[in-house]
């Protein structure tokens, strides 16, 4: 089977990991013996801009590279700043990448996936269209939690684009469930949840020795937090919990990876709060040392409230750690299921101060907590998990195509 990625999140030289879910996925894919193609398309920024702020860098981008084994291309299109004309892109991206899909389908493409519904999917759509092919879609929570209220013509692109998509791929049930998708889906039959997964070989490094505990070797009152630095992302949640607890744990400490705009406002906060000698701010790390920081950890935080479903919960609990994480988003259905952590009320302090207390004061259910997670990755939340699953849609897609 040939399929015809397309996907703008798509990791590049400027963004290296922005969308690496998408090209994990697809590796994956390709290990399975799928013909993978990508279509990975970046901003056109004028000559005269090279070399200057983040945009500066698109023009270095190869317009073809083989980083994986497969084709990934990375024709320009046009976009604005700060998604300015954004109902627009759907048209944009579709004479964008023209070109490379029309040669890609020249060759023979038996089905095209695209990542988001607008504008890669809506885009998309007017070459399987054209060319009858079947069109799988995968949400990840963008379209839904903010495209859908953006304005009328972005709903209205990203609805079109899904009654017409063979088969439409969700991430977590949370965007099954919390978006109102019974009362506007033409059919809730081709809404498959396929989550996302971990590369166990990419997440346990260094390699771990044969038998090793990883869930025994963090620090006793260890927190970590990896993500962007967004207020929906819940470190100052975190932070306010704090205070009462480093009275009852003097040796806390709270690191946390990564960069945003709400940096220097954590910052602030922390010192407001007096926990200086408790928190550290890493900053953004490459892969390897951010999963350094997750194998010494002895609890996963991230209470965001606007979370479809975070691959970096998968990593904590590779790594044997309990999570806490929070009720209603993706990462709850399994909290919910499993016991491998706690869901906490989304932006509730003495919650999030709670469910701390709870672990540290009782490291065996922690630690038992970090063994079923762990367990649960190995058995159903690998990459190559996904593809299979993933698999299955793609041939569930032909199916319909061929009986429409």
């Amino acid at each position: 089977m040939r399929v015809l990625i397309l996907s703008h999140m798509y990791p590049n030289a400027v963004s290296p990991l922005g969308g690496i879910f998408v090209r994990q996925q697809a590796v994956a894919l390709s290990r399975l013996g799928v013909d993978v193609r990508v279509v990975a398309p970046v901003p056109w920024v004028p000559g005269l801009l090279a070399g200057r702020g983040k945009w500066g860098g698109y023009p270095a981008v190869p317009f073809w590279e083989q980083p994986d084994g497969f084709p990934v291309f990375h024709p320009r299109v046009l976009e604005f700043p700060r998604s300015l004309f954004f109902e627009y892109y759907p048209t944009t991206f579709a004479q964008g990448i023209r070109r490379v899909f029309l040669d890609q389908i020249g060759q023979g493409v038996d089905l095209i996936h695209a990542h988001v519904a607008h504008p890669d999917g809506a885009a998309a759509r007017k070459f399987a269209q054209t060319y009858n092919l079947p069109l799988v879609v995968t949400i990840h929570g963008q379209d839904f939690a903010y495209t859908l209220k953006r304005s009328h013509t972005c709903a209205e692109s990203v609805r079109a684009t899904l009654r017409e998509a063979s088969q439409v791929i969700l991430v977590s049930e949370k965007l099954r469930n919390q978006y109102g998708l019974a009362t506007w889906a033409d059919t809730l039959a081709k809404y498959k949840v396929v989550y996302n997964g971990v590369d166990l070989e990419d997440v346990l490094q260094p390699p771990q020795p044969e038998g090793e505990d990883t869930s025994k070797t963090g620090n006793g009152h260890r927190l970590l937090s990896v993500g962007f630095l967004r207020p929906d992302k819940g470190h100052a949640v975190v932070l306010q919990a704090l205070p009462e607890l480093v009275h009852e744990f003097p040796d806390l400490e709270y690191r946390i990876v990564g960069a945003g705009s709400e940096g220097p406002a954590l910052q602030t906060l922390t010192r407001e709060l007096g926990l200086e000698r408790h928190v550290v701010f890493l900053g953004s790390l490459p892969h390897p040392e951010a999963m350094a920081e997750m194998s010494q950890c002895a609890v996963f935080i991230l209470p965001s409230w606007k979370e479809a479903f975070g691959v970096v919960y998968l990593e904590a609990m590779a790594y044997g750690k309990p999570i806490i994480g929070t009720q209603g988003e993706g990462i709850a259905e399994i909290l919910d299921k499993t016991e491998v952590g706690i869901a906490v009320p989304p932006q509730n302090v003495p919650a999030v101060a709670a469910a701390i207390r709870e672990l540290f004061r009782h490291p065996q259910r922690a630690q038992e907590m970090g063994v079923r997670g762990r367990e649960l990755v190995s058995r159903e939340f690998t990459w190559r998990f996904n593809a299979e699953k993933t698999l299955e849609v793609y041939q569930e897609a032909q199916r319909v195509q061929r009986e429409t």
